[in-house]
């Protein structure tokens, strides 16, 4: 990992992130008006058409945009999707975070993978020949015609999974030499109430605006917003070009949960069989892990499961484990940033082994006792920790699970000093853009008024209808 950037709840780049999460900062608020009338949707108690949850973790100023440094119309700006627009903002700022300025990249065989979904923003306005261009699948396009990428370029959708599984997917392709380097990552935005509406009625939503990851009043996820890009290159042609080198992916691994009880039934199995496949890959054994950043979403079911799970694979190398591995989730600070979510957990583990500190975990003060802690290679990270085993390389892992079956576990390791030093000097990492943003910005239509239904004259008696209407469950209108 050559580069890293962000755009999240509270840290408008890496070094704000960091240091939020080292002082256990909550970056989640009550859902700005700008965005929707919360008030409109929210009560305490569930009900049709109604959100248990009016708070998110939001960043600040979505709607503005530095239309010139893409080169893009005002109307072309205005229009494009705001989820588009901070992709590519995160990727300007991750270039420059790798000592690029993005000419250097043009006309070579480098990839965008991009975990997102599209939103409904552009039918905000009336219809015209730009609003194509905000369909989902130019989140990596817009990138690619920016600065002029030629390898492929893929919008992954496997839901709460997506940006994790698009960063495995990028270094499949780097690995079979399709591609000599790759920008991967996510962003997601929350852009009206429709994902409140549809979480709530699941129960998966929070009503008290705080994500108790693995604690006992576990009651559901907050939803949060952001973009986290990464740019990924093979580590012996970063050592060769003297790039700088942030850590190392050694592994991933994709499953999915199969048949379950229902669509959305997690399979412990499953992602049990995603954290074992990564650790294959990366040649690492479970003891040499200090670090689990968990997809730990703050629910009931959802966070047990997953426990049992790291249980089945840690324990089967849990003699020769020298320490406890630390584990938590970043949900409990920035919200669940649904498709970008796995993306925000990789930049958490990256700082963290970057560093030997592993970061608190919020909102976890009397720990679910299902998982059994006790009896367990694992320790919940609540405070800030140093890294618990001393004296190996500082080795974390990253899961995210889809709503709707597909895992995913990325495994992830401090860059190799001993080889940094041999390769000589890196190229310096630059300072995050000084966009010249203003507002650009489709308003959204005030809701319209329900009309009152035209009087109806009263209906002639209706005839007896046959036996055969009378048995049916149809009824035929007889007037």
């Amino acid at each position: 990992m050559i580069g890293m950037a962000c755009r999240l709840p509270g840290a408008p780049d890496v070094g704000t992130f960091w240091r939020n999460l080292r002082a256990g900062h909550l970056a989640i608020g009550e859902v700005p008006p700008e965005r929707w009338d919360a008030s409109r949707f929210y009560r305490p108690t569930a009900g049709a058409g109604r959100t248990v949850g009016k708070w998110g973790g939001f960043v600040e100023g979505i709607e503005d945009f530095d239309d010139g440094h893409f080169g893009l119309t005002e109307t072309q700006a205005r229009y494009l999707d705001p989820t588009i627009r901070l992709f590519l903002e995160t990727t300007a700022d991750c270039l420059r975070d790798a000592g690029l300025e993005g000419p250097e990249l043009a006309g070579r065989d480098i990839g965008v993978f991009a975990g997102a979904r599209g939103t409904g923003y552009a039918a905000r306005g009336p219809m015209r020949a730009e609003v194509p261009e905000s369909d989902p699948n130019f989140v990596a396009s817009h990138v690619g015609q920016h600065f002029d990428l030629r390898g492929p370029h893929l919008v992954v959708d496997s839901a709460c999974s997506s940006s994790l599984v698009a960063i495995h997917l990028a270094c499949q392709s780097l690995r079979s030499g399709e591609i000599e380097a790759a920008v991967a990552g996510g962003a997601s935005i929350l852009l009206d109430e429709e994902p409140y509406l549809e979480f709530s009625a699941a129960g998966a939503l929070s009503p008290t605006g705080r994500c108790s990851a693995f604690d006992r009043r576990a009651n559901g996820f907050v939803p949060g917003e952001g973009s986290v890009v990464l740019l990924l290159k093979p580590l012996y042609a970063a050592l060769r070009d003297g790039d700088p080198v942030h850590g190392v992916i050694e592994g991933s691994a994709v499953t999915n949960d199969g048949r379950t009880m229902g669509l959305t039934t997690p399979n412990p199995a499953a992602q049990a069989a995603a954290v074992r496949r990564a650790l294959h890959a990366a040649g690492r054994a479970p003891a040499e892990v200090g670090m689990i950043e968990a997809h730990g979403t703050g629910t009931a079911i959802g966070d047990p499961l997953e426990f049992r799970a790291l249980r089945t694979v840690f324990d089967e190398d849990r003699d020769a484990r020298a320490g406890q591995c630390l584990f938590g989730s970043v949900k409990t600070n920035v919200g669940h940033l649904l498709h970008a979510a796995g993306a925000v957990g990789l930049l958490k583990a990256l700082l963290a082994v970057q560093h030997g500190i592993v970061p608190p975990t919020l909102h976890c003060e009397e720990p679910n006792p299902r998982l059994k802690l006790e009896d367990s290679p694992f320790a919940l990270a609540t405070e800030v920790r140093e890294w618990p085993l001393p004296g190996l390389p500082r080795v974390a892992g990253v899961s995210s699970f889809g709503f709707g079956g597909t895992n995913a576990h990325v495994v992830v390791a401090q860059a190799p000093a001993e080889r940094l030093a041999a390769a000589g000097t890196r190229r310096r990492s630059r300072p995050p853009i000084a966009f010249e943003r203003r507002r650009l910005w489709l308003e959204r239509p005030a809701p319209q008024q329900p009309q009152q239904p035209e009087p109806q004259p009263a209906p002639v008696a209706a005839a007896t209808p046959p036996a055969a209407a009378q048995r049916s469950p149809l009824r035929l209108a007889f007037t």
